[in-house]
């Protein structure tokens, strides 16, 4: 295994796959291979804070071309970085607000706390971050706080902490008592995502072990799920290495390739039987306005950018493969509107 990792390795570094250049404009978009469970994964991708920042914007709507369907509302900071995010259903003028994140940052500009409403059980997660001297995460702790809304359609008595009307303190961009979570923490009573960097060969890894703390709860030792490790190569991650569990042994999963210092390809590794791989394309703003997603070396979807001249995104339309493929990925158009500081 270790002769295959390193055969692996080699591989890679020679293959080329990370073609730097500083680009002379300010992308719309921070295009990243990582999945972002904030956005809407796959459709809309993490907005660049340069670019917010420097044209004043102060919210963003993403909302279908439809009667009825999902809409989506970022509003931003002076500094550029998302402060909040909502996502709503709606049938014609009824609206449901389905998801709600907010988030606080602290003096350096890094995402302190993080927290997310579900409006379907009333289930609030608190995620809290630390840092190491580098200003690298360290340590991801997350809580399940239950705001005991009224009326929900699933059932969440037994979930989370008792926490009634967290949701209100959110909304109001305030958090919860400090004493709540220190509490949480003495009891076991979260989970969490522990990094740890090292440098292996020519490529700086970043390893990362969720463990579920809450175990310890009921004396159980093995707090343990599970282990992933990013490869890094001139400041880009290149690959996404799986553990076997909790162990030391990885596995290649996702190769990333870049063109001038942007991502150009995510590719399933090569011993995958049923590979999966999407391309990314740009226009000469360095925005991204074609994502393929290809699966056992067919297109089955793809996601077309519009912009205007400026460099504001207008619109986002998802078209599926053709017949066999619209069961996975339903057509959609999204138009952007926008409003400033």
């Amino acid at each position: 295994m270790k002769y295959k990792l390193n055969f692996f390795l080699t591989a890679l570094l020679l293959s080329g796959c990370v073609l730097v250049s500083k680009a002379q404009v300010t992308p719309f978009y921070t295009v990243a291979p990582f999945e972002e469970d904030d956005y809407f994964t796959k459709t809309v991708f993490p907005f660049n804070p340069a670019f917010v920042k420097s044209n004043r914007v102060k919210s963003i709507l993403l909302k279908y071309d439809a009667e009825n369907g999902m809409s989506y509302v970022y509003n931003f900071n002076p500094n550029g970085f998302v402060e909040s995010m909502t996502a709503m259903r709606y049938d014609k003028e009824e609206t449901d607000t389905a998801f709600y994140t907010r988030y606080y940052y602290n003096a350096k500009g890094l995402v302190d706390k993080k927290a997310k409403i579900d409006y379907r059980d009333g289930i609030v997660k608190m995620s809290c971050y630390q840092y190491d001297e580098r200003n690298r995460v360290d340590i991801i702790r997350i809580f399940s706080l239950n705001s005991q809304m009224p009326n929900r359609p699933t059932n969440s008595s037994w979930q989370g902490a008792p926490a009634p009307l967290i949701d209100k303190t959110i909304l109001q961009g305030d958090l919860p008592d400090d004493s709540l979570l220190k509490r949480m923490v003495a009891e076991n009573e979260f989970s969490s995502w522990r990094y740890r960097y090292y440098t292996k060969d020519k490529f700086e890894a970043e390893e990362r072990t969720e463990y579920y703390d809450f175990r310890k709860q009921h004396n159980n030792p093995d707090t343990c799920a599970q282990k992933i490790t990013y490869y890094y190569l001139n400041g880009l991650p290149v690959v996404l290495f799986l553990h076997t569990g909790c162990a030391g042994k990885t596995l290649p999963s996702e190769l990333y390739k870049y063109n001038e210092g942007l991502l150009a390809e995510k590719n399933d590794s090569p011993t995958n039987l049923e590979p999966k791989s999407e391309k990314y394309s740009y226009n000469k703003s360095k925005n991204l306005v074609l994502m393929e997603d290809i699966w056992k070396g067919e297109k089955v979807s793809e996601l077309v950018m519009s912009y205007d001249r400026k460099g504001f995104l207008t619109a986002i339309q998802r078209r599926s493969g053709g017949a066999n493929t619209s069961r996975f990925f339903e057509d959609r158009l999204l138009k952007a509107t926008y409003t400033f500081y």
